[in-house]
């Protein structure tokens, strides 16, 4: 699954400590594969305070369990909090491009290709080069129409 899950991005700032090891549960809970349960523990994080990885995180579970509208609300959320949130960005294309959203895709990782490591630019590169290849075909069969 996609690394925002896998990482703690409480920065400690006006953000509790019973919240933040309610959050680190939750982490706990998709890594052992209770999406269901790490996304009713998100739930209440989120209730007490909303901020862009927590949602990058309850997307990211949604995601897991197949619940692409829900996951998309919670992406966009994420963004919208943090823009500058490369993980829910490129969770977010992988969700897209799983949908055969190929646009959509390719501009999520591209948007977020400055915001990147060398390492994680050129694998994200990769995929939106892969979300192209797949467009390619739509759209030579959409125009010999």
């Amino acid at each position: 699954m996609p690394s925002t899950f896998l990482k703690n991005h409480e920065g400690g700032t006006g953000i509790s400590m019973a919240a933040s090891a309610q959050h680190e549960y939750a982490v706990y809970l998709f890594q052992q594969g209770f999406y269901e349960d790490a996304v009713s523990q998100l739930d209440k994080v989120l209730r007490e305070e909303e901020t862009g990885e927590r949602w990058s995180d309850w997307a990211t579970a949604q995601f897991a369990l197949s619940h692409f509208a829900d996951a998309e609300r919670g992406f966009r959320r994420a963004l919208e909090l943090n823009p500058e949130l490369p993980d829910a960005a490129v969770s977010f294309g992988a969700m897209l491009a799983s949908l055969s959203r190929w646009r959509e895709a390719i501009d999520m990782f591209e948007g977020v290709l400055p915001k990147l490591q060398p390492e994680a630019r050129a694998s994200v590169s990769a995929l939106a080069e892969q979300c192209r290849t797949q467009l390619s075909p739509v759209a030579q069969s959409s125009g010999a129409r």
